[in-house]
């Protein structure tokens, strides 16, 4: 009996839920990588982080079309305005991200870069639908509950300004992912050589951000070269690609909800290796702030049965 090839055998779904699931793991291994760079500058980081990312993409690009010459066409063509609105959104993503890990503790500043699905969530209901549901609404109070928690919670007893200048830059990450995502969303799908131009624009937009608001790196480092790169090749290259499949081949809200889980990957990686210590504060603004974005990312349905389970007073009859 011949034996039939592994990716014949496990149905699609599960293939791409393992794929969602791997890039969930990468973006939560970021903090900890973060750390290994030592003092190297946000914006160099994120600089040789999209280098590297770029490098792949062209590279993966070339062997889908080769592989599949169908589907280099059928695709609406990358605009240079929609390119650099993507990597206008990436350079945010990744070089505040850096900037807030360097400022506040990498735990806290991950899970409230990771508020942004709820924003997504959020944005796209006002786009589409022109108002917000109750739901949408409960779910931010109380993911923003959470955030005060964490931001409280840091564990010094004092809420430095370096530490809300950290926070506000994790918060402005999240904010540059809704607005890459809303992009992504709105403006209809790229084809394979689309994304090698928009990491090579974000890589350039990243080095001009590095020489002009960075002191300019004098000396090379080869431990947060490396590091860097290996960013860019694993948790902006490998997960970009195991995403999208994620996200064409397996079940919307299941692997939608997977995204909830890089601050939890990221918090016990970091305390895994020393770099964090969960206190009950952080495990309680931790809690809220993913509780919370499920909540809001619930469909209208949930919301009725949750309210059915609440206790009504029985209405008087006549006499």
């Amino acid at each position: 009996m011949q034996n039939r090839p592994l990716s014949n055998r496990i149905p699609t779904g599960w293939i791409a839920l393992g794929a969602a699931g791997a890039a969930v793991v990468l973006w939560g291994c970021l903090p900890a990588l973060r750390l290994m760079i030592g003092d190297q500058p946000p914006f160099l980081t994120a600089t040789i982080a999209l280098v590297a990312a770029a490098v792949m993409e062209t590279l993966r690009s070339w062997g889908v079309v080769l592989r599949h010459p169908e589907l280099d066409t059928g695709h609406r063509p990358l605009s240079f305005g929609r390119g650099l609105g993507l990597a206008l959104g990436l350079i945010g993503a990744i070089g505040f991200y850096f900037i807030g890990l360097d400022r506040a503790p990498a735990a806290q500043v991950t899970l409230i870069t990771y508020v942004w699905p709820l924003m997504f969530v959020m944005a796209s209901e006002v786009l589409d639908t022109g108002r917000l549901r109750a739901l949408a609404i409960c779910g931010g109070a109380v993911a923003f509950l959470g955030s005060a928690v964490l931001i409280l919670g840091t564990g010094s007893g004092a809420v430095t300004a370096d530490r809300v200048m950290g926070y506000a830059a994790g918060l402005l990450s999240g904010l540059s992912w809704v607005v890459y995502s809303l992009m992504l969303k709105r403006g209809g799908q790229l084809g394979p050589d689309a994304w090698p131009r928009i990491f090579t624009l974000a890589a350039v937009g990243a080095g001009l951000c590095h020489f002009a608001l960075e002191p300019v790196a004098l000396t090379f480092d080869p431990r947060g070269f490396a590091v860097a790169a290996a960013i860019g090749l694993g948790p902006y290259g490998i997960a970009f690609i195991a995403w999208a499949y994620g996200v064409a081949k397996g079940p919307s809200r299941t692997v939608g909800t997977l995204a909830y889980g890089v601050p939890v990957v990221a918090t016990a990686l970091l305390a895994s290796i020393g770099a964090t210590e969960l206190t009950w504060k952080l495990l309680l603004g931790a809690t809220l702030v993913m509780g919370g974005i499920v909540i809001a990312s619930r469909n209208d349905e949930f919301g009725m049965r949750l309210l059915s389970l609440i206790p009504r007073r029985p209405r008087r009859t006549a006499p």
